[in-house]
């Protein structure tokens, strides 16, 4: 098994190198270039209204990472995030603990943010999946408002949020 601890800049071309090997089946881009890599910076991984958390394996290898953003210490502020899992690591927990450690992580850090939430497309069932293992509730349906980038239709998304007191009660 492996470890969750907060992002540090030395993190950052392992960042690179896992977001641009692996395919992203149910992100608005599903190939990222290096190019594409600009605006990623440190800054992007933990700046003023955003954190991260990575996910290393025994052999210190980068499995995954999780990116919250729109982070505000205030009881209106929702922070979403992003959650990106190595391939060959998917199915096998890596996402789970990112997600929950993560969330772990806001509410411990952020004592006025009352939920957490995120958005996806109504065909992402793994990570449809992973929401429910770690308690989060289905709360909206979105129509035809996420864009697939490579055939230009429009889908469904579904966003689903977990809140404070959710979160602290489940033992998951």
């Amino acid at each position: 098994m492996g470890t969750v601890r907060i992002f540090n800049a030395q993190d950052i071309k392992d960042i690179h190198d896992l977001l641009t090997s692996n395919r992203w089946e149910y992100f608005l881009d599903p190939v990222i270039t290096a190019e594409g890599l600009n605006t990623r910076n440190v800054e992007y991984f933990s700046g003023k209204n955003s954190k991260s958390l990575v996910y290393r394996n025994a052999q210190s290898e980068l499995l995954g990472v999780i990116r919250f953003f729109e982070i505000e210490d205030n009881d209106t502020s929702s922070p979403d995030f992003t959650i990106y899992v190595d391939e060959q690591a998917r199915q096998n927990g890596v996402g789970k603990k990112l997600l929950k450690e993560g969330v772990q992580f806001i509410f411990d850090t952020y004592k006025n943010i009352r939920r957490v939430e995120a958005t996806t497309r109504c065909d992402n069932i793994p990570m449809q999946r992973l929401f429910v293992a770690v308690g989060f509730s289905k709360e909206s349906h979105y129509r035809k408002e996420w864009k697939v980038s490579n055939t230009g239709e429009f889908m469904d998304a579904f966003g689903y949020a977990i809140l404070r007191d959710e979160f602290l009660s489940n033992e998951i």
